[in-house]
């Protein structure tokens, strides 16, 4: 039972983790485009908001996993099932292409470019929750 806990304390504190990389992600989009309306020619920093991107990739990364790994401490012995470690992680990058394309101001053009920058960040986070 003790070790439940601890199992659903580290899915909560990785769903917190989660919801404030979110919330900034949130914040430099709001951002930016607060600028487009105000006219000011202010763009987000590339390199925060990929930064940002990354961070949430990372953190939705290890939710996945403690909520996959609380949800299996629930479950009876007889239920359980090999996890999929070998999934494909690669469904968020149309998600992240989108958001950095809207970050920008939906410029024309930019979509190979976008979707290189988002691929690359889910990348990075993948390999680094692997060596996690």
């Amino acid at each position: 039972m003790m070790r439940t806990r601890e199992i659903e304390a580290e899915y909560r504190d990785t769903f917190e983790d989660f919801s404030r990389k979110a919330q900034r992600v949130q914040a430099l989009t709001s951002q930016q485009n607060a600028s487009q309306q105000n006219a000011a020619q202010q763009n987000i920093d590339g390199k925060a908001f990929d930064t940002a991107l990354f961070e949430l990739e990372k953190a939705h990364l290890a939710y996945n996993q403690a909520r996959d790994t609380f949800l299996q401490s629930l479950l009876p012995e007889s239920a359980l099932m090999p996890a999929d470690d070998d999934k494909d992680r690669t469904a968020d990058v149309p998600t992240f292409a989108e958001l950095i394309w809207e970050s920008a101001g939906r410029p024309e053009g930019t979509a190979q470019e976008d979707w290189r920058r988002a691929e690359a960040i889910v990348k990075c986070a993948v390999a680094t929750a692997d060596c996690d």
